[in-house]
Order: C-alpha cells, then structure tokens, then sequence
C-alpha cells in the first residue's frame, strides 16, 4: 500500500502546482476541452489513489496517513522546512503563511493540510468526496 501512496502524493503535489486551465487567445474550444478532460483524468486518479479502501471516499485516516510524506516530497533539499521555492503556493500566500522567517516547517504544514481538510469537508462527516476533494485542491492552489 505505502507503494501506491508515494505516486498519489507526489501527484497531488503537482496538481496543486497545476493551474487553471485557460486557453490561449488561439485556443479552440477543442483544445480547451481535452486539456480540462486531461486536468480532471489527473485529478480523478490522485483521488482514486488516497482513497485506500476504495469507497469513494478519502476518510481523515486516509488524509493524515499521507500528510508528512507529501511534506517530505515537497522539501527537495531535505532541511525540514519548506521555502517558497518548494511549494506549489503562490509567492503572495506563502508570505503571508510564513511571515518573517520565510519558512513553513512540519508543524506548520500539518496545521494547514488538516485546516484545509476541515474547511473542504462541507458536510463535516471527516471525509471528502471528489467534490469536497476538488475544493481542497483549489485551496491548496489558492
């Protein structure tokens, strides 16, 4: 099992990284249509990999057993603490997260994943479906 969840971090590590799809002004619909299929498929897999029991859902369990494996994926130089750099976050919301040390460390880190987790839940039944999953991703985006 720990085999399949190293490909789903490291997935849903880069697919916070993924931003929107916008087509360019010379975009066809066409185009635009199969990179959002292609943006969902990926989407749909990292869910489908989190969710280790396979019912549909990604339980607070299943979440936290992932949790310091994708802070470790993300911190590349292996100090312990993760720098802008290291991040899918924006420069802006990485500032206003780590204030003036300029670092997030594994605490930290562990407090946002579980406060993003909490805000994702809408039904606060401590498990996500792809919907609730879709929101946490744009969150970690945002």
């Amino acid at each position: 099992m720990a085999m399949r969840l190293a490909p789903a971090l490291a997935s849903l590590t880069i697919l916070a990284a993924i931003p929107a799809v916008h087509a360019p002004p010379a975009a066809s619909a066409a185009e635009l249509s199969a990179k959002r299929s292609a943006d969902e498929d990926r989407k749909g897999k990292v869910f489908d990999l989190l969710d280790e029991n396979d019912d549909g859902f990604i339980s607070v369990a299943e979440f936290k057993n992932n949790q310091m494996l994708v802070f470790y994926i993300l911190d590349r130089n292996k100090d312990l603490v993760l720098t802008v750099d290291e991040t899918p976050i924006p420069a802006d919301v990485f500032a206003r997260i780590a204030g003036p040390k300029g670092t997030i460390n594994s605490v930290e880190f562990l407090a946002l994943v579980d406060d993003a987790f909490r805000q994702a839940d809408a039904n606060r039944d401590g498990m996500l479906d792809r919907q609730e999953f879709a929101t946490l991703q744009r969150r970690l985006r945002e």
